[in-house]
């Protein structure tokens, strides 16, 4: 198999050209702007903490949008995004958290160290 030449200067500015042409010409959708992450969870979390009401409807719409967020692939392919893997581990978090309590239930524990909780989280956290 053959070796790949690096692109030229002149080569990557005609592609950076045809680019912007066909963007303005609408056969391209133009490029999305960078998201801020830190400022885009805490806006979330505001939001969701700031909800209306304690009903449990809101289970039914947080379920809907995990199912929606692990069906998600990344553009032109069918590899898994980022964030379906990040709603898996929310998952898996969760369902490992109800183990962990009720392993401390059957123990008859009521308390617990954060370390002891991490360690029986850890292996999903650095999935």
């Amino acid at each position: 198999m053959a070796k790949r030449k690096r692109m030229t200067a002149r080569d990557k500015k005609y592609r950076a050209e045809l680019k912007k042409r066909m963007q303005q010409e609408g056969i391209l959708p133009l490029d999305k702007p960078k998201l801020n992450r830190k400022k885009y969870i805490e806006e979330a979390r505001v939001e969701w903490n700031g909800r209306d009401g304690g009903c449990y409807v809101w289970d039914a719409y947080l379920m809907e949008a995990m199912g929606i967020m692990l069906s998600r692939t990344e553009r032109n392919s069918l590899r898994v995004s980022p964030e379906a893997v990040g709603v898996a581990k929310v998952l898996k978090m969760a369902l490992r958290l109800r183990q962990f309590h009720e392993k401390l239930k059957e123990e008859g524990k009521d308390r617990y160290k954060v370390s002891e909780q991490y360690e029986y989280i850890k292996d999903i956290l650095d999935a």
